[in-house]
């Protein structure tokens, strides 16, 4: 007889919501509910989603499950937007342990990598600790299955995640959150084509000393939903901003470019408070793992490294934002309280459900395509040939990402030579900011050849520079500074897309392709019937189902 497996499912119902499981201390998977409800930031009911996935699946039921967890407050797994239900009375009480908001950030950033020690800083806009205080950013240091904190931020004296949030939604006039999305990547993106200095001063006072008035809530302020501008009530202090941005376009970007430079002056305070407090308490590592909201800006956290040369990792798992809340603190549990063994493997992207050539070919027949536009038996080799003709093909292949980034199994990829491509999928498909910048995705082995100070980059995770010698040969993907957010593939982390990749390689000498996330201003595609709606709503030209060789095109 096999051994029983011991599971701990860590819930979650409040934005960003979902549920993941743990067997014997490995993640073996992950679900956004937004992902099936197509409402980004969703809230939802966790434990329905899992009833009716994992464990009916798993042809199991609620008592084959050893542990419950979930991030505090209770009242993540009491309420949902717009509906209640309380998860609490289908559990047992005995069996549910919660844990503070930023210890779940922490645990879900070190015990997803591979190491056995390191410094860890969360960042975000707040997050209720056990005591009931709100906090903006937690310091920590781990080594083996423990993590100890070494000091925290109220967000009441600087919060960076409340800071972007405001700006983002009163200065920038773009969405701040639920139900479109965070759009703090477009403000990065501006930054890049602004004056730093010009602001930054006025900014860093607005990020510090006078972080109360970018706080404070105008009377007539909705939380936690999108308003849109035109009906939003008048922020006091960040209307002079406001103002000022729409002006002028150059004006809007250089106040992003302060924005941008305070918030790495802010991380990078955190970090040297951290190494030192950590180092006089007898603590001390050469590497650094980051959670929570702010730690997507990829830009910022693309210079850790060469700011804090004493440090040789830096690692950021692939769901740093609120959604991998559920799965820190199942993480914690297991190893920390527990003291189970350690899963020494780095948690995979690929947490999502798995769709059958049966399931796909269903999709197909319900969507009313003509069967004369789906081909079968189609190998990687003539996916390759449609890019090289400058076609946009989607990839739709095994298990959904976890996390805010396509890394390869729901993406739309295209060759990054072409001048004109970074526009030709904003007007055909993604229908952004002409400033917003597509990802590269490279063969990990090449890295160092196209890249100042690169590392292993596996979840795009982080902003490089593009060597002097290899500046505008793949324009595609090379924002206007030079710089990229980089995903690097190896052959274990993904044999299909690694492939593919490969072979546009051994065709054009290039081993990089563009890579953006399957999707049009919605939540990345799930099932086979978000594919191939999305498919048919854009000029997507192609969509290549890789395990089943299906080629769909285009009328």
């Amino acid at each position: 007889m096999s051994a029983k497996i011991e599971r701990v499912v860590g819930l979650y119902n409040w934005h960003d919501a979902g549920y993941c499981v743990l067997e014997d201390g490995k993640l073996v998977e992950h679900i956004e509910i937004e992902r099936y409800t197509r409402v980004k930031e969703d809230f939802g009911d966790s434990l329905k989603y899992f009833t009716e996935g994992y464990l009916k699946k798993n042809n199991l039921n609620l008592d084959d499950i050893d542990h419950w967890v979930s991030p505090c407050p209770h009242t993540n797994l009491a309420a949902g937007n717009d509906i209640v239900y309380d998860t609490h009375d289908h559990l047992p009480a005995d069996k549910i342990s919660f844990y503070s908001h930023h210890l779940c950030h922490a645990s879900h950033a070190y015990f997803s990598s591979d190491l056995n020690d390191a410094y860890i800083l969360t960042l975000d806009s707040a997050g209720m600790e056990d005591d009931g205080r709100p906090i903006s950013s937690g310091a920590y240091y781990a080594q083996g299955n423990s993590i100890v904190k070494i000091f925290d931020v109220s967000n009441e004296e600087v919060s960076l995640g409340n800071l972007w949030g405001r700006f983002t939604r009163f200065v920038f006039k773009l969405s701040s959150g639920y139900p479109r999305g965070h759009q703090a990547g477009s403000v990065m993106a501006m930054a890049a084509l602004g004056d730093p200095t010009k602001y930054a001063q006025e900014i860093f006072r607005a990020a510090t000393t006078d972080f109360h008035h970018v706080r404070h809530m105008p009377p007539g302020y909705v939380r936690g939903r999108y308003v849109p501008p035109e009906e939003d009530v008048i922020h006091p202090y960040l209307q002079r901003w406001r103002t000022l941005a729409e002006e002028s376009e150059q004006e809007k970007f250089n106040i992003a470019a302060a924005l941008q430079a305070v918030t790495e002056h802010i991380i990078f305070l955190i970090i040297r408070d951290l190494i030192k407090q950590a180092s006089d308490a007898g603590h001390t590592s050469k590497n650094i793992c980051l959670a929570g909201g702010v730690s997507l800006n990829s830009v910022a956290t693309g210079k850790i490294l060469d700011r804090f040369p004493q440090l040789e990792q830096c690692f950021i798992p692939p769901v740093p934002y609120d959604a991998g809340l559920s799965i820190g603190a199942a993480q914690y549990h297991w190893n920390s309280v527990l003291k189970r063994e350690r899963s020494t493997d780095a948690v995979s992207p690929y947490l999502g459900e798995d769709y059958t050539y049966h399931d796909v070919e269903e999709a197909l027949a319900n969507s009313g395509v003509s069967e004369d536009l789906i081909k079968t038996d189609v190998d990687l080799d003539a996916c390759v040939d449609l890019l090289i003709e400058q076609k946009i093909v989607s990839i739709f292949c095994g298990r959904s990402e976890s996390g805010r980034r396509a890394l390869g199994n729901r993406s739309i990829l295209a060759d990054p030579r072409s001048p004109d491509m970074k526009d030709l999928i904003n007007q055909k498909v993604k229908h952004r900011q002409w400033y917003r910048p597509f990802a590269p995705t490279i063969l990990e082995e090449y890295g160092d050849e196209w890249f100042d100070g690169f590392f292993p980059s596996p979840y795009m995770s982080f902003v490089f520079r593009f060597r002097e010698d290899k500046q505008g040969h793949v324009p595609a993907v090379e924002h206007f500074n030079r710089t990229a957010r980089l995903q690097s593939v190896s052959k274990t982390q993904n044999p299909y897309y690694y492939a593919l990749i490969d072979n546009f390689r051994e065709k054009t000498g290039v081993p990089i392709i563009l890579n953006t996330s399957f999707n049009d201003r919605e939540p990345i595609c799930e099932t086979p019937q978000h594919a191939i709606g999305c498919f048919l709503g854009t000029d997507i030209d192609y969509l290549y189902f890789p395990e089943h060789k299906i080629l769909v095109a285009k009328q």
